[in-house]
């Protein structure tokens, strides 16, 4: 039974994206004295919860850098990089440092400082005196409200933690040999990340598994065709698509070519240089676009329909009736589930006709029993009561 159940409850769950999971003590001790697969209900919607913080991005108000030696305090010129890292990645704009308020406050970094660090590696660095010693990572962590009162003195905002992700897909000819995928562990997908990360910009790679490689063709890559490869992203999730197309001749020299698609949009870019000054070219483009449109503090999902909390749900077969029994009334078009508390659960529904059609529909198969219109901010949220069977 346990097993049909959780079946059924991935197909149903893991397709909801937002599900918030809040359980009281005693309504948890509750359904976990009851059976297991209550219990795995539970379990079910808080690996949800993990799931929508997926392009949380954490460290925005930290940059790291590799340093010869440790100095009692950082000097100026590592402190002014640091703060133009920590604002690029907190506004998604890498214009903001060139604002007057910023050029100022670059003049005296240490002023917004909060504290720093430093960890030993073993990653060779140029000293300045021409030697090559192991390097330390210097960690610099600046003030949240100060660099936040300094963007609003510039006329911009911090965008929050909650960031769209970046599928990136790259194709690659190397001298004579043909065309062919970028594999995973490349260090052109391992810079790419780095650069990605100095954004504050979640990236994905594809597996480039059966799946992939079924679904798009290096040709389609190579020749920026979206339809394929937009179907093949589907499986990722991804907010947005980047395609890359990598060229080296036989000097060494690399030639690339990228197409952003995003929103329906698409950006293409041509960058010049080294291979790394063309990924970080590449990078901060793409980060400026995709973080353009967020609002002053996140990116979210934003959930429509009516708020319904239907309370007496103690047992897995409950919840499954209720599912089956929402989604055959007539009016309902979907179905959400978005929290699990106690003994109650809260879902999103699509309904024609609004809350008096479902009204009627309930009238008419009454397994449900209205019991009160609360407030949930500025939306209403109808509760009702299961009648178990």
């Amino acid at each position: 039974m346990c097993v049909k159940v959780y079946a059924v409850l991935k197909d149903t769950f893991f397709q909801t994206p937002g599900i918030v999971v809040r359980a009281a003590k005693q309504g948890m001790k509750t359904i976990m004295m009851r059976n297991f697969c209550n219990c795995l209900l539970v379990w079910v919607f808080a690996g949800l919860s993990t799931l929508a913080q997926a392009a949380t991005v954490n460290g925005l108000y930290t940059a790291e850098m590799l340093v010869p030696e440790q100095h009692a305090q950082p000097s100026d010129a590592q402190l002014q990089a640091g703060l133009k890292t920590v604002l690029i990645k907190v506004s998604g704009r890498s214009a903001v440092v060139n604002k007057p308020a910023v050029v100022n406050a670059l003049q005296q970094p240490a002023a917004l400082l909060s504290q720093f660090s430093y960890q030993a590696t073993q990653t060779p660095v140029a000293a300045g005196d021409g030697r090559e010693v192991l390097g330390q990572r210097l960690l610099l962590e600046f003030d949240p409200v100060m660099v936040d009162q300094l963007l609003n003195k510039s006329a911009m905002k911090a965008i929050g933690h909650a960031r769209p992700v970046i599928l990136v897909w790259l194709a690659q000819q190397r001298g004579a040999a043909g065309r062919d995928f970028v594999p995973q562990e490349s260090p052109i997908y391992a810079e790419l990340r780095q650069q990605a990360d100095l954004r504050g910009l979640p990236m994905s790679v594809p597996l480039l598994d059966l799946d992939d490689q079924n679904a798009v063709d290096v040709s389609d890559l190579w020749g920026f065709f979206r339809e394929p490869v937009l179907q093949a992203s589907a499986r990722y999730q991804p907010d947005g698509v980047l395609i890359g197309r990598l060229v080296q001749g036989g000097s060494g020299a690399w030639q690339t070519e990228w197409l952003l698609l995003k929103d329906g949009q698409a950006r293409s870019f041509s960058p010049s240089g080294s291979l790394s000054e063309q990924i970080s070219q590449v990078m901060n483009e793409t980060a400026d676009f995709a973080l353009a449109s967020l609002g002053a503090s996140s990116f979210n999902y934003v959930e429509t329909g009516l708020q319904l909390e239907v309370a007496n749900i103690v047992e897995i077969e409950d919840y499954l009736q209720l599912l089956d029994y929402l989604r055959q009334l007539p009016p309902v078009d979907a179905v959400r589930v978005s929290g699990v508390d106690a003994d109650r659960v809260l879902f999103r529904v699509e309904i024609q006709g609004g809350i008096q059609a479902l009204e009627q529909a309930v009238r008419l198969n009454p397994r449900m029993t209205s019991m009160s219109r609360l407030q949930n901010g500025a939306e209403a949220v109808y509760s009702y009561r299961w009648q178990q069977q």
